[in-house]
């Protein structure tokens, strides 16, 4: 069995790390090079590095952070996403030190530039973020972008079925923020069940996360505004998750299959 991963996520927005409640309501926490060089420290597994506005600002990648994390020193691998319109900005947040490339808007506005990405850095290199909610008992995706949900995309499914990608950052919005207040239905519902999940929103605390690590799919927990509030708080984590296969070390991903 692999080991699983315990993933920071820091938030940004207007180039502050922010604490955020349901993508709705945001809480300035500071300089995310701090955070990352904490969450380093600490041990997480990797880093991810979300900047919410790129998008809907039309800005692209914020390539200076992506530059100033990749000189830090870090030794923790970091996932970059926000922005990202084609391949070629794929390929110089990469080359800037990012490890790998988290895509949501781009799917939907740039379908085709994807797939190239994954065929020019490999598919290990790129997760898919997919933010969920149930609706009258049916899955449906949620459209950050255009603030709409509907099923999931035949793009989506293409890109998980072909092996495009190889992992899903699957996103309770509705609970993002709130602790302890993840959707397990979300796992149960997700169509692929051969595809490994990344979990994140409202998870916290000892029971639910030994409950959501305990499920088959999930490789990794994102955590984000629960980190911030204990000194080392991602091995206070690891040493409550006694009997899980929890990475103890840490993994570098190449880029490539």
């Amino acid at each position: 069995m692999l080991n699983k991963r315990l993933v920071g996520v820091i938030t940004v927005k207007n180039d502050i790390a922010v604490q955020s409640f349901g993508y709705k309501n945001y809480l300035p926490i500071g300089d995310p090079r701090v955070l990352a060089e904490n969450l380093d420290r600490w041990g997480a597994d990797e880093i991810h590095v979300n900047c919410i506005d790129r998008t809907l600002n039309d800005q692209g990648p914020d390539f200076e952070l992506i530059s100033d994390l990749g000189s830090a020193g870090l030794s923790t691998p970091i996932i970059y996403g926000g922005g990202i319109r084609d391949s070629s900005d794929g390929v110089k947040a990469i080359s800037l030190g990012a490890d790998r490339l988290c895509l949501e808007s781009i799917i939907f506005d740039n379908f085709d530039e994807s797939i190239k990405l994954s065929n020019v850095l490999g598919a290990q290199a790129i997760i898919i973020s997919m933010p969920m909610s149930i609706e009258k008992d049916e899955l449906v995706l949620y459209d950050y972008k255009n603030k709409i949900n509907h099923p999931i995309t035949k793009n989506h499914l293409s890109l998980l079925k072909n092996n495009v990608v190889s992992e899903v950052l699957l996103i309770d919005h509705i609970n993002e923020g709130h602790l302890n207040k993840f959707n397990k239905k979300l796992i149960d519902k997700f169509p692929l069940k051969n595809i490994s999940l990344i979990l994140f929103g409202g998870i916290g605390g000892e029971p639910m996360l030994r409950e959501v690590f305990e499920h088959p799919q999930t490789i990794a927990i994102g955590m984000g505004n629960s980190l911030n509030y204990k000194e080392c708080a991602v091995q206070y984590y690891k040493d409550q998750l006694v009997g899980l296969p929890i990475r103890r070390d840490k993994i570098h991903f190449s880029g490539q299959d």
